[in-house]
């Protein structure tokens, strides 16, 4: 006997709220229909996901690794029906896109309008975070895409460049390399570089760049 995806929805609202009540009025379900559910989920796993003997519900380990294999699934059963309806219409329906702060002011206002021209039917929802939380949120099926800067892990994921940027240095204008025309990193190695705080990936981009070797203004 395999589990449904109806219980397999119930289960990753519950571990999302680790309340019964919270769980049931988001599944706009009652606690018992719930309860009932999530008991027959563990008899066909044959394992307990939530650890009940405390205060509050905590996943057990193997609840943890049913969540991470349920999202994948209702990502994929949520893809199928998406795709399904849009197999004449390209580019219809609901669409939730990630995109990076680094990156969405520049590149969003410039295909946004076209986008909505081309496609009124699409239903754009736009998510601005940082990658990793981006990565999380496409891997627990959330987000459908996400915008971000390369290199960066997508292992498991399809991923295309749609543009490059170069980077750039900026400096007061009486600095040394104001006049510069092309800056050497080996210039560089004792200046004191002001980058974005971590969690951001240009920040790890630039430090890639210039070799790690710049000091850096929390240093």
């Amino acid at each position: 006997m395999l589990p449904t995806l109806k219980q397999l929805q119930y289960f990753k609202s519950l571990a999302k709220h680790l309340s019964f009540s919270k769980a049931a009025e988001a599944c706009f379900i009652t606690q018992s229909t719930l309860s009932a559910s999530i008991k027959q989920l563990e008899g066909i796993l044959g394992c307990e996901l939530l650890d009940r003997s405390g205060r509050t519900l905590v996943l057990t380990e193997a609840g943890e690794k049913v969540l991470e294999r349920a999202s994948l699934l209702l990502r994929d059963a949520e893809d199928l029906v998406q795709g399904a309806r849009a197999q004449n219409k390209p580019l219809c329906g609901r669409f939730r896109l990630g995109v990076i702060p680094s990156v969405a002011p520049f590149l969003l206002p410039r295909f946004l309008p076209q986008l909505r021209e081309l496609y009124p039917e699409l239903q754009l929802f736009l998510r601005e975070d940082l990658s990793r939380n981006l990565m999380i949120a496409l891997r627990e099926g959330r987000i459908d895409a996400a915008l971000m800067a390369l290199p960066y892990d997508t292992t498991g994921f399809e991923s295309a460049e749609i543009g490059s940027d170069d980077f750039y240095l900026a400096v007061p204008s009486v600095h040394a390399l104001a006049g510069a025309h092309e800056v050497m990193m080996e210039d560089l190695a004792d200046e004191v570089l002001l980058l974005l705080e971590d969690g951001h990936c240009l920040r790890n981009h630039v430090l890639a760049a210039t070799g790690g070797r710049m000091l850096t203004a929390n240093e």
